[in-house]
């Protein structure tokens, strides 16, 4: 029964940590409104940048005993996991997307969101997705839960899933006005399906920079490939 209980309390806590991960980006969105697409290029990257880091103070404080610990047993061999769980999540992905967008005809919105903002923003935008933005998810939707399952597959379906939802908000958004989207909803399973192996590196090595190396890997590749289309185009 102490057992139960005690994962209870770490579940409301995975889901308090994602509550204050929304929480921080609107009040740093809204703190930094006027700036953040500002006419000056150089004043909206700042801003950009600045939002990012003051959501990963704000889940650092909150973490900081894990994270110290992880980067501290960080060991090599877990750089070859990462990569592993990577690859095979991108081929998984890939083949999801591919399905997806057959149905769908289109891209995910948050996808579009992205390229747009790489096009406008391409140094906030690198730095943001590739290196901020992977520490902060990882930290909202893997360590958050990371004590509630026993079962490495239960703790990655779950958490992939939650992980996926926050890449589709816009359907949810959709939703909340009563349209309902289907082919939006549609992009939770490639999202949902690369958060699963990201989930599977932090449960193999127990260590929250394994997944982040994982996330960064991915969304380095994925900047780096929009920003040469984008210098191409």
């Amino acid at each position: 029964m102490e057992n139960i209980e005690i994962k209870i309390l770490e579940f409301l806590k995975g889901l308090g940590t994602i509550l204050l991960y929304f929480v921080t980006t609107i009040i740093a969105s809204s703190l930094l409104a006027n700036f953040y697409y500002h006419n000056n290029i150089v004043v909206a990257t700042i801003a950009q940048i600045l939002a990012y880091v003051l959501l990963l103070l704000v889940l650092g404080i909150v973490y900081r005993k894990r994270l110290t610990q992880d980067f501290k047993d960080f060991k090599k061999e877990y750089i070859k996991v990462a990569l592993k769980n990577w690859i095979i999540g991108l081929g998984v992905m890939f083949i999801c997307n591919i399905i997806v967008s057959s149905f769908s005809g289109d891209i995910a919105t948050n996808e579009e969101a992205n390229r747009n903002l790489i096009a406008l923003y391409p140094v906030s935008s690198a730095i943001t997705m590739i290196f901020v933005g992977p520490l902060v998810e990882e930290i909202t939707f893997r360590a958050s839960f990371k004590k509630v399952f026993s079962k490495w597959y239960t703790f990655a379906i779950v958490t992939s899933l939650i992980f996926g939802a926050a890449h589709i908000s816009n359907f949810f958004v959709l939703l909340s006005q009563g349209t309902f989207n289907l082919q939006e909803l549609l992009y939770l399973i490639p999202y949902s399906t690369l958060g699963f192996f990201f989930a599977k590196a932090f449960y193999e090595t127990d260590n929250i920079y394994t997944s982040y190396l994982a996330h960064m890997f991915h969304n380095g590749m994925c900047v780096t490939l929009l920003l040469l289309l984008s210098l191409v185009g």
